[in-house]
């Protein structure tokens, strides 16, 4: 059963359960900014965790050389090796106490430029090649653990951290020249 309503009752109704919209000059001046403060805080310590985990994992060991009054030590060795291994763009080039040190790693020369293990092929770097002469080199020198890597300044840096892993360790893991430095590059 259908009630029916005057026009004045209905008029009546209508105003009283009309929905009051505010008009741009009712409405609040303040902006709620609460959820922006969130989402900020939240992208905030995102930033801060990314990068602290990305300096953890991209450390890499390596010991600079120590300053020294040049006094001569008690327990030195007689001959250190003081090996050097420069990556440069013909290949890798590796000289010690002795000089140069020729392709093969078995012998050493004073003359000349020398390429000790040339690059492959494809013109990328032998770091197989370098692990196999630093390990010859290890068999002569067995004390040493020292070994300074340099680079051209046209050597990528990627190439300068490959070569410091080839010199750290043999294939099998053992270790060859653990104590890594670091030197300005040459031209």
């Amino acid at each position: 059963m259908a009630v029916k309503f005057t026009p004045a009752q209905r008029s009546y109704i209508r105003k009283r359960t009309k929905v009051h919209v505010p008009g741009p000059d009712e409405l609040d001046d303040e902006l709620n900014i609460v959820p922006f403060l969130d989402i900020v805080i939240n992208l905030i310590m995102f930033l801060l965790m990314t990068i602290s985990t990305a300096a953890f994992f991209n450390q890499i060991d390596t010991s600079l050389p120590k300053l020294g009054s040049g006094g001569a030590k008690g327990a030195q060795q007689e001959n250190p090796l003081n090996l050097t291994v420069t990556v440069t763009r013909e290949g890798i080039a590796l000289t010690g106490s002795n000089g140069k040190i020729l392709p093969g790693c078995r012998e050493f020369t004073t003359t000349g430029r020398v390429v000790t293990v040339p690059n492959r092929p494809d013109g990328n770097f032998d770091w197989a090649g370098l692990t196999e002469c630093a390990a010859r080199i290890k068999e002569t020198f067995k004390d040493e653990q020292r070994v300074t890597v340099s680079a051209d300044p046209t050597v990528a840096y990627q190439s300068v951290v490959d070569a410091m892993d080839a010199v750290r360790n043999d294939k099998d893991g053992k270790p060859l020249f653990p104590e890594v430095l670091i030197s300005a590059g040459v031209r």
